[in-house]
């Protein structure tokens, strides 16, 4: 790690909080419960200046993946911003996952605007993350419409970290039969009314048109208004059998599981 971050530590929480705090409230009350579970420190760094924490930064690993991560919450208090900190920040976390021979890193943000000039509003609040994460080498790889709420996107960057092998990049992967099962239905973290299907690979066939419309029908019973997807690319027989369900295809996360397989990303609105 660089002269610029440090492992966080139990005993940081509170500072990092009132980091995001000095932000954005809801997400300081949103990031706390992972801080303080058991292992919730593991791969996050802080930024100290004069001993005092300014920054965090880290990343999170997802499940059945190779090499590839996801940034997890990166603040610099509100006191230091617009000084180039969060650019140095990033910097040193992505040459510390290159080090690690990572090959993806992927991160979300929000278009929110926030546009009542008599609250004194911000506009478009994470335009400037937006714009730091394009000028370090971030791509533009899905944008959700109506996401976290009604005209509030996600939109999802990825970020190579490593050269993709030629071979392997263009090759043609082949297509796995794999049983594919729903197991609950859940509303997302940090969206208004927008949900999803948690599912498994231990069944014995593939998720059927009437499994996916009982989903759908549960959804609508929580007055759900979205559910949104996504598959490996090399599970064979998904995508037909959402698009039959009424499901359209809205983007995909290159080289997400591994280079050639890809995240497919599927869009229902009720």
């Amino acid at each position: 790690m660089s002269n610029f971050l440090e492992a966080m530590q139990a005993d940081d929480i509170d500072a990092v909080l009132a980091v995001i705090e000095s932000q954005d409230d809801d997400d300081a009350e949103q990031a706390e419960p992972g801080y303080r579970a058991i292992g919730g420190c593991l791969d996050q760094f802080v930024m100290r200046e004069n001993g005092e924490i300014i920054g965090v930064t880290g990343y999170l690993t997802p499940p059945a993946c190779d090499q590839t991560y996801w940034l997890s919450w990166t603040y610099v208090d509100a006191d230091y911003a617009n000084q180039g900190h969060g650019r140095k920040m990033l910097t040193a976390l992505i040459d510390h996952l290159k080090e690690k021979d990572a090959r993806m890193l992927f991160v979300n943000v929000s278009d929110y605007v926030d546009d009542d000039p008599e609250e004194g509003d911000d506009g478009a609040i994470y335009a400037a993350a937006l714009h730091l994460y394009q000028s370090l080498g971030f791509k533009i790889e899905i944008t959700h419409p109506d996401y976290y709420d009604k005209g509030e996107s996600q939109i999802v960057l990825g970020l190579r970290l490593s050269e993709t092998p030629a071979m392997i990049a263009n090759s043609d992967i082949p297509q796995e039969n794999v049983a594919v099962n729903f197991k609950a239905v859940y509303e997302i973290a940090d969206t208004d009314d927008a949900y999803s299907f948690a599912w498994g690979d231990e069944g014995e066939q593939i998720f059927s048109i009437e499994d996916v419309r009982i989903g759908l029908d549960d959804v609508r019973d929580k007055e759900g208004r979205a559910v949104f997807l996504s598959f490996p690319s090399n599970y064979a027989g998904v995508d037909q059998v959402l698009i039959a369900a009424g499901f359209k295809k809205s983007g995909v996360l290159h080289n997400y599981y591994d280079d050639g397989i890809h995240d497919q990303h599927f869009t229902h609105t009720l």
